[in-house]
Parts: C-alpha cells; structure tokens; sequence
C-alpha cells in the first residue's frame, strides 16, 4: 500500500480546481474550509460530492444543519483559499460573504457558487464523503484558480471558453 507521503506525491499531479465550502455550526457561527476534492455527480438530480476530513469544524457543521455551499474561487483570491486552509474561528472578517437561501455563507465575488442540502455521508478512510443535493447557485464569470503539485495555479488565458453570467 502507498505511504500517505507517496500518495500526497502522486495526487497533486491532478490540476484541481479550489473551493471553500462553507456551512453554519450549531451555535450559529460560519465556518468553511479550503477544498480540492469537489466535484458534480449527478445531473438528475443535480447533486456534488466533497470530500471533508473527518475531525474538521465544517464537517460537524454540514452534519448538524444539514446545508452547505460551494464556493468556486476566481484566480485573483489566492488570499481566500489560504485563510480558509487555516485552522482558526474568524475567517469570515476579511471576506466579504452574505448567507445564501439555504442559510449557509456565501462568498462574494467567487466565479460560481452552489447551495446544497445535504442528501448523505458516506465513510472514506480518514474523511467522509459528503453529498449534496444542488438547490440554488449561479456563475458570476471570472477565470478559476487551480491548486497543481502544492502551488496555486492560474490557467492560461486561451484555455479559458465564455465569461458570462447566469442564476438558476
């Protein structure tokens, strides 16, 4: 079996896109965390999976008010993705965000974000798969940022198709 240094290695050859996921705990606080492991899964119903290890705040969070939102980070909010990386109870001050129609926060200014209710969790090794059924969202245009080999990544610009703006 790989070692979990061997794995890290191997892993972080996938370009991956960046998101907070974000929730409210049972006291009535924000709390998120930076993602990789995000991805759809469904289109009927439209669901998304995250991937959360299992002794994070936002985790316990999603379980108890059983919402939470996907926030995909624009390649400009490098700083976002850090703070939200980090352990701590204030990550909310510097960002501005407003609680989306699930009640979970949404972060302003993202290319697109998804709120989700939430449908299971499954057990994986150290992390729980979470999944989500995707109930509101929108794009706001903007280019992606991407995490490849430790780093924060940019895309070129001619890999990038649209720009444009939509809510559903």
């Amino acid at each position: 079996m790989l070692s979990p240094d061997h794995f890290r290695q191997i892993a972080s050859h996938w370009l991956s896109g960046v998101a907070v996921v974000t929730s409210i705990a049972a006291d009535a606080k924000p709390v998120g965390m930076t993602m990789s492991a995000v991805m759809s899964l469904s289109l009927d119903p439209p669901q998304f999976l995250v991937c959360i290890d299992n002794r994070a705040k936002t985790l316990a969070a999603i379980s108890s008010s059983r919402n939470f939102c996907i926030n995909y980070l624009r390649e400009d909010q490098e700083q976002i993705a850090t703070a939200f990386a980090r352990s701590g109870d204030n990550k909310f001050a510097a960002f501005s965000h407003h609680p989306g129609q699930n009640g979970a926060p949404v972060l302003d200014g993202t290319v697109a974000f998804v709120e989700c209710t939430l449908e299971a969790i499954y057990p994986g090794g150290d992390h729980s798969i979470v999944v989500g059924n995707a109930m509101h969202g929108g794009t706001h245009g903007g280019d992606p940022l991407g995490y490849h080999r430790g780093n924060y990544q940019r895309l070129p610009k001619n890999t990038l198709v649209g720009n444009d703006t939509q809510m559903w």
